[in-house]
């Protein structure tokens, strides 16, 4: 802390610790690229755990083996469920679910206020005149389309439920 005394070790302190677990690579790479614009500084160590793809189960099941996080936040789709009473475990565990309906790609849509389609698969059509192929799975296409600025104006309960993870408990 002291420049006049090198030999003084500086304070530390234990910071916060949220966990996103994510149903695919689409989600993955979306959630990085959040962490990318705000995790510097916010006082909370972010990690980000694909169960790629899967079920909601597999997914629950996996985020219930990770005990040693302050948050804990499921990231996946709404096209299939998982059982109840597993569902009222992860709950009962403090887990945080971020269920995007019908699929991940409509959510991404609705932050762009375009019209989401009732279907996956017509989701995921529009979703590839955004960021086509296998660039969804890069968390710097991200960058373009779902800049900071449209992020913050946003007001879309699944995306503040995922700034969450970003912000001290």
């Amino acid at each position: 802390m002291s420049r006049s005394n090198p030999g003084k070790r500086k304070h530390r302190t234990t910071r916060a610790t949220s966990l996103i677990v994510c149903e695919g690579f689409t989600e993955e790479a979306f959630c990085k690229h959040l962490k990318i614009l705000y995790a510097r500084d916010c006082g909370v160590s972010v990690s980000i755990i694909n169960a790629r793809g899967g079920s909601p189960q597999d997914i629950i099941q996996r985020a219930l083996r990770h005990k040693d996080y302050d948050r804990v936040l499921l990231f996946f789709d709404a096209d299939r469920t998982a059982s109840e009473s597993l569902i009222k475990k992860s709950k009962g565990a403090g887990h945080h679910h971020v269920i995007s309906e019908p699929c991940v790609e409509g959510f991404f849509l609705s932050l762009l206020n375009r019209t989401v389609p009732r279907t996956s698969e017509e989701c995921k059509r529009a979703f590839d005149a955004i960021i086509r192929g296998t660039a969804k799975y890069d968390a710097r296409a991200y960058a373009v389309p779902y800049p900071q600025s449209l992020l913050d104006a946003s007001s879309h309960p699944l995306l503040s439920l995922l700034k969450k993870a970003f912000q001290p408990q």
